[in-house]
């Protein structure tokens, strides 16, 4: 499979994706405007510069587009040319409408790459969520995140929900550097906590910037206790809910996911996640079957939530 990176900030963890299973892929080249950066890591890989969709080859098989949201017509042109795209979160719903239709008539694949959910924290988090909705659905949802980190934490949390529809949010205050937002999310109350992009004196903060004070931390309540992902790194904790707790000898928490992680352990993770999100649009051209998290529905579900938390803050 002949796979175009398009973009090379985020995108240089999908070119080291690509490198680790050099026997099933092959990078085809890097799209990009054309700076410093990219040229140097064409060079690097000894593979072309693209600057321009119609100088794309006709034997490109996958995109992996890490452009945000500034790539949207590139996507299009390239589901336009029957190429299958993995694209980089986030993305407004009325570009995901048009996107899925596009696919849709040329016969393409689209999927969303949210990131955190497959890194091994959230994995168990999510794993244990699901177990515990076998007996009971949430009793409510409470979300700590930053603007940049937001949408793949609402991914995590659509993957331990039926639906978020309907959902009714409502800003609550709006004090640098955390707003808040409460409301329901299917019919499950939630709250939203949301570390904006600007400091008090109006600077910008860049990804990865120190003056970010978390990554995400999600809790999900049950009937029998909270279930709890501390960060993206985690641990994954289970507070057993004290007014339930019957015997002397079950423990009033556990660790569910308590793997010492570094950061470059971390960064490795990020790296195998592409990597499997890679596979996973693969599969879903090769035998047309559509893993949950991929659904119109799903996608949609996570971008008009995090669209409405978005311009409520904002």
């Amino acid at each position: 499979m002949r796979i175009l990176v398009c973009g090379t900030n985020y995108g240089q963890s999908y070119i080291q994706a690509i490198k680790r299973a050099p026997k099933v892929f092959e990078l085809a080249g890097i799209f990009a405007l054309g700076s410093t950066r990219s040229s140097e890591l064409a060079r690097e890989f000894g593979v072309p510069l693209y600057r321009k969709i119609e100088s794309l080859p006709g034997d490109i098989d996958i995109a992996c587009a890490a452009m945000g949201a500034s790539g949207a017509n590139v996507v299009l042109q390239l589901l336009e040319r029957g190429v299958h795209v993995l694209c980089e979160h986030p993305q407004r719903p009325d570009f995901l409408d048009t996107a899925f239709a596009t696919a849709g008539s040329r016969g393409t694949c689209l999927h969303v790459n949210g990131h955190f959910a497959s890194l091994k924290a959230a994995s168990a988090f999510i794993r244990h969520c699901n177990v515990l909705r076998q007996s009971a659905d949430p009793s409510f949802i409470d979300v700590m995140a930053t603007d940049r980190s937001l949408y793949g934490a609402l991914e995590i949390v659509r993957r331990v929900t039926r639906t978020f529809e309907p959902f009714e949010l409502t800003l609550r205050n709006h004090f640098l550097p955390f707003t808040m937002v409460r409301g329901t999310l299917g019919a499950v109350p939630a709250t939203f906590q949301v570390q904006r992009f600007r400091k008090e004196d109006g600077r910008t903060l860049q990804d990865g910037d120190p003056g970010y004070l978390v990554d995400h931390r999600i809790a999900i309540g049950f009937p029998d206790g909270v279930l709890t992902l501390a960060s993206i790194a985690g641990p994954v904790i289970w507070n057993l809910n004290c007014n339930r707790s019957s015997g002397v000898e079950s423990p009033m928490w556990t660790f569910v996911y308590a793997r010492p992680t570094t950061g470059f352990y971390l960064h490795t993770q990020r790296v195998v996640a592409n990597l499997g999100a890679i596979r996973s649009l693969v599969k879903s051209a090769r035998e047309h079957v559509i893993p949950a998290e991929q659904t119109r529905r799903h996608i949609l579900d996570v971008s008009r939530v995090w669209e409405r938390i978005g311009a409520l803050i904002c």
